[in-house]
């Protein structure tokens, strides 16, 4: 059986590192609490009192989430010109009904975070996490750097392997004269 070379043990190497890089990134995602949840408003229950008391949300995909609500959920939400009004269910509960309507109304997305089925925050959609996806993006960044200078070592080593066959080719057919 052949051993492996410097460049192959380099490459799997790099493989490795970016296994367990990707594999920490994942990790670190997946350990964050809660559910994040982007869609349009489609349905509001209210008590009696108008109050709140749950609300729907359909995601891109067609998945409709139902939400309960508490007192201390929290909304940041604006209006068609852009004012943004920021309360919690328990100083402002009959505002908070006019204001999702409105966002029903509109098909304005939001973005509610959640825990076991309970909205703690409700905010104007949020494209993604941004420390999520820059936590892949350097990850994709350090793998691929790491790749390419194992295939620049392998590709080196592979070209003075070769300068030494052509040497010894040259001193070959220069004896053969």
């Amino acid at each position: 059986m052949k051993p492996f070379c410097k460049g192959q043990v380099l490459v799997i190497a790099a493989l490795l590192v970016a296994v367990a890089v990707i594999t920490m990134v994942s990790q670190v995602a997946s350990a964050q609490s809660g559910t994040v949840t982007s869609g349009i408003v489609v349905g509001i229950d209210t008590d009696g009192d108008g109050r709140l008391t749950r609300f729907a949300v359909s995601d891109s995909s067609g998945t409709v989430t139902t939400f309960e609500v508490s007192d201390t959920t929290e909304y940041g939400l604006e209006n068609q010109a852009g004012d943004r009004w920021v309360s919690t269910q328990g100083e402002e509960p009959v505002e908070i009904v006019r204001r999702l309507l409105d966002h029903r109304e509109r098909f304005a997305p939001i973005t509610v975070s959640s825990e076991n089925g309970v909205a703690i925050s409700v905010v104007e959609r949020e494209e993604g996490k941004l420390e999520t996806s820059l936590g892949y993006l350097f990850a994709v960044f350090a793998v691929t750097w790491a790749l390419f200078f194992a295939y620049v070592l392998y590709m080196g080593s592979k070209q003075r392997v070769l300068q030494h066959d052509i040497a010894r080719l040259k001193g070959a057919a220069g004896q053969a004269k």
